[in-house]
C-alpha cells in the first residue's frame, strides 16, 4: 500500500473510529480539521471522515434513522377534549344569562363536557412498527459504512494516481538530466570533429519527449492532488502552507522519497509508495468475506428483513384497533360521566391494498438482496483475476531483469564516451531504460490499485505476505 509514516488504517478500525464519531455532535464546516500540505494516506484517511460531504451526509441519514425509530416506538397521544355549549344568552320568558343553573323550562341547558380519548393499538403494530424502523436504523447506518468503503477507495485511487505521476517525474527529470549529460558530451565530440553536426540535432531533438513527460506528470499528479482536495472537501486554498520537501537522490533511486523540482509548486506533497507484497488469500475467501462483511451487502439485508417487518405490519392492520373515550359532563346543575368505545367498519378499506403492498416490496427487497450478492461475488471475481494479471506483469519486473535494462544504459553511455558506440545506439539504449522503468511503474501502480480493488470488493484488509525482491 502506500504507506508514509504513519501505518495505514486497517478498513475496521477506519469504520470503528468512524462509528465513535457518531456521539458527538456534528462539526461545524469552520472547525474541521485543516489540510497539511504533507499528507500520508493514513492521515487522508482520517480527514476523509472526518470532512468527506457524503460521508457526512449518510451520518446524517443515520441520525434522521434513528429519530424516526424513536417516532415509530411512540405508543398513539392521547386527546383531551375541552367543550362548553348550549349557553343561554336571550329568552323573553327567562332570567338571562344562565351559565350553571338548570332550567327544566327552558331548551337550552349549559353543558360542559370533559372528554379523554385514547387509542389501543391491537395485532402488535406497535412492535411491528419498531422492529421495521430498527432494521432501518441497521440499514442506514451500512449505507454509511458502504460510503465510507467507497470514498476511502476513491481516495486510495487519487493517492495512486499521485504516486505514479511522481515516481514518473522523478525517472522524467533523471533522465533527462543523464540526457544533458549525453548532450554536452555531443558537443564536446562535435567540437573535437568526431562526430558530424547532425548527431547533434538529433539529441536536441530526441530531449523533447523527456520534457514533455515531465510536464504530463506535472500535470497528472496535480489533477490527482485536486481530486485528494475534493474527497476531503477542502479547497487549494485551505491547505496549510508549508514547503515541499525537494528529492536530493534523483539520479541514485527514482523511487526516493521528497518530490522532483518540477512539482515544488504542487498544492499537495503526497508521500507514499506501492505496496509489492503477494496476496495469501484465495479467490474462494474472499467471497466469503464479502458476503458476510460488505456494508451494502449487509445493507440490503437489513432492508430486506425490514420489508418483512412490513408485511407483518400490513397484515396487521386487520385487527381493529380500539378507541376508548372517558366522558364527564355537567348539564345544567347535572353530573355525569360516560365512557365510549370506537372502532372502525372496513366497508371500503379492508386493508388488502396495503397488504398486497408490502408484500411487492418484501419481493422486492428480496430481489434487490440477491442482484447485490451477485455483484459483490462478481467484484471480487473482477479484482481477484485483476491481482493474479497485475501479479504476473510485476513478476516479469525482477531484480534482474531491470538490472539487465539499466546496464544496457550504463555500457552504452561509457562506451560512447570511449568512441565504441555511437550515439545512435546510446539514444537507443536511454529510451529502452525510460520505457522499461515507465512500465514497471505502471505495473507497481496497477498492482497496487488490484489489491485496493480487492478490499474494496470485501470492506477487508488483506492479508499479505513478505515483499518480494523488486526493485
Amino acid at each position: 500500500m502506500l504507506l508514509g509514516k504513519k501505518k495505514l488504517l486497517s478498513s475496521t478500525f477506519i469504520i470503528g473510529t468512524y462509528l465513535l464519531s457518531l456521539a458527538i455532535p456534528g462539526i461545524a464546516q469552520d472547525a474541521l480539521p485543516s489540510i497539511p500540505s504533507r499528507l500520508t494516506l493514513a492521515d487522508a484517511e482520517n480527514l476523509l471522515l472526518q470532512r468527506n460531504l457524503a460521508v457526512i451526509a449518510a451520518r446524517y441519514q443515520v441520525e434522521a434513522s434513528r429519530a424516526a425509530r424513536l417516532i415509530a416506538s411512540y405508543k398513539p397521544n392521547p386527546v383531551l377534549t375541552v367543550g362548553a355549549e348550549q349557553f343561554p344568552i336571550y329568552s323573553p320568558l327567562h332570567d338571562m344569562p344562565r351559565f350553571f343553573k338548570t332550567n327544566s323550562d327552558a331548551g337550552a341547558q349549559p353543558t360542559y363536557t370533559l372528554r379523554f380519548d385514547k387509542i389501543v393499538e391491537r395485532g402488535g403494530k406497535r412492535e411491528f412498527r419498531t422492529e421495521q424502523a430498527d432494521f432501518q436504523v441497521k440499514t442506514s447506518e451500512a449505507q454509511m459504512l458502504d460510503a465510507i468503503r467507497t470514498q476511502v477507495f476513491q481516495l486510495r485511487q487519487a493517492f495512486n494516481n499521485a504516486i505514479l505521476a511522481r515516481q514518473n517525474a522523478v525517472l522524467a527529470e533523471t533522465t533527462q538530466q543523464q540526457y544533458e549529460q549525453t548532450e554536452k558530451l555531443t558537443q564536446i565530440k562535435l567540437e573535437n570533429g568526431d562526430l558530424p553536426a547532425l548527431e547533434l540535432y538529433r539529441v536536441r531533438a530526441g530531449k523533447l519527449q523527456f520534457q514533455q513527460a515531465v510536464l504530463q506528470a506535472q500535470a497528472a499528479y496535480d489533477q490527482a492532488a485536486r481530486d485528494i482536495l475534493n474527497l476531503l472537501g477542502a479547497r487549494a486554498e485551505q491547505v496549510t502552507s508549508g514547503p515541499i520537501a525537494q528529492n536530493t537522490s534523483l539520479g541514485s533511486d527514482p523511487q526516493a522519497g521528497g518530490s522532483p523540482g518540477s512539482l515544488r509548486n504542487a498544492v499537495l506533497e503526497v508521500v507514499g509508495t506501492f505496496d509489492t507484497r503477494p496476496l495469501l488469500q484465495s479467490d474462494s475467501e474472499l467471497r466469503d468475506i464479502a458476503l458476510a462483511e460488505r456494508p451494502d451487502v449487509i445493507a440490503a439485508r437489513n432492508a430486506f428483513q425490514g420489508a418483512n417487518r412490513g408485511l407483518l405490519l400490513a397484515q396487521s392492520l386487520r385487527r381493529r384497533d380500539l378507541d376508548i373515550s372517558y366522558e364527564y359532563q355537567r348539564v345544567g346543575s347535572d353530573h355525569s360521566a360516560g365512557i365510549v368505545f370506537q372502532f372502525p367498519l372496513f366497508m371500503y378499506n379492508n386493508q388488502q391494498a396495503a397488504i398486497a403492498q408490502a408484500d411487492a416490496q418484501r419481493r422486492a427487497a428480496e430481489a434487490q438482496l440477491r442482484q447485490v450478492e451477485f455483484q459483490a461475488l462478481t467484484d471480487v471475481e473482477k479484482a481477484y483475476r485483476a491481482y493474479e494479471s497485475a501479479r504476473r506483469v510485476m513478476d516479469l519486473y525482477n531484480s534482474e531483469n531491470l538490472a539487465q535494462v539499466e546496464k544496457l544504459r550504463t555500457i552504452s553511455n561509457i562506451s560512447f564516451k570511449e568512441g565504441a558506440a555511437s550515439l545512435f545506439e546510446v539514444l537507443d539504449a536511454q529510451r529502452t531504460y525510460n520505457q522499461s522503468m515507465v512500465a514497471y511503474n505502471q505495473a507497481k501502480s496497477d498492482y497496487q490499485l488490484s489489491l485496493w480493488q480487492l478490499e474494496q470488493a470485501t470492506a477487508r484488509q488483506l492479508r499479505l505476505g513478505t515483499n518480494t525482491a523488486q526493485r
